[in-house]
């Protein structure tokens, strides 16, 4: 895609009035309708749900199964709670990043020998960051702790100040074309500061185990699986107030 036309700063979303919810089969007619009618409006593909906006109206549906629509109803609140969280932090703190080090990365200098390899990989690392550097309150991290709300604490998250990105329909043909609605780059760089934060951590994992770390990805280390690797890892990750798994 194409990098957005347009950026919508106002929380409001100035291209519907209203929202009305409907099914997939109702979203295949309303698409057709507009293809047929030549019309112009929005598309956008979501991690939840998708939405098309057509004459100032926002048609909504779902994709998810049954229980993950009820697990997403019943973890919704997080939102709003994490925004309010997020809200007061940058109220009160200046917000700095960290270096920013690779999602994903490998040491090139190592060898395999053969040698056993371990991984440590991180307890909902990015809701832990967020609560260990005052983002999210103690409140807050509890009630997002549920595994039924695991991909919801992270969306929650992850949407910090993040806008909307609709693809334009234009005379009834949805295009490469995007414009961006909502976004707030304060509340953004929130979820940068937890991101960072994360990689900053994976390349001090490096730093100490030299020679024996192999990779990390996002928030799991791997490395050659040796008692003093694994207590050196271990102590570390512990003093920054994480929690964490070992992976054989």
């Amino acid at each position: 895609m194409t990098q957005p036309s347009k950026n919508f700063s106002s929380r409001k979303n100035p291209i519907a009035k209203t929202t009305k919810y409907i099914s997939k089969n109702g979203k295949s007619l309303l698409l057709r309708r507009i293809q047929k009618s030549s019309a112009n409006g929005y598309y956008r593909t979501g991690t939840f749900l998708n939405e098309v906006v057509w004459n100032g109206t926002s048609f909504i549906y779902s994709t998810q199964t049954k229980k993950q629509k009820t697990d997403f109803r019943k973890g919704l609140f997080l939102f709003s709670m994490v925004r309010a969280d997020a809200k007061k932090f940058i109220a009160n703190n200046v917000i700095k990043l960290p270096k920013k080090y690779p999602t994903v990365h490998y040491n090139k200098e190592y060898v395999d020998n053969g040698e056993k390899m371990t991984a440590t990989d991180l307890n909902h690392a990015y809701w832990r960051i967020a609560y260990n550097l005052g983002i999210i309150s103690s409140n807050t991290y509890g009630r997002g702790l549920p595994e039924e709300f695991k991909h919801i604490r992270l969306s929650a998250l992850s949407t910090i100040g993040a806008g909307k990105k609709y693809q334009k329909i234009i005379k009834g043909v949805i295009t490469d074309k995007v414009v961006e609605v909502g976004r707030n780059e304060e509340l953004a760089q929130i979820y940068k500061l937890i991101r960072y934060t994360c990689y900053k951590y994976m390349m001090h994992v490096k730093k100490l185990l030299k020679k024996d770390f192999i990779a990390y990805k996002t928030d799991c280390c791997f490395y050659v699986s040796t008692k003093e690797n694994k207590r050196i890892v271990r102590e570390y990750l512990k003093s920054l107030g994480l929690e964490m798994k070992q992976l054989n």
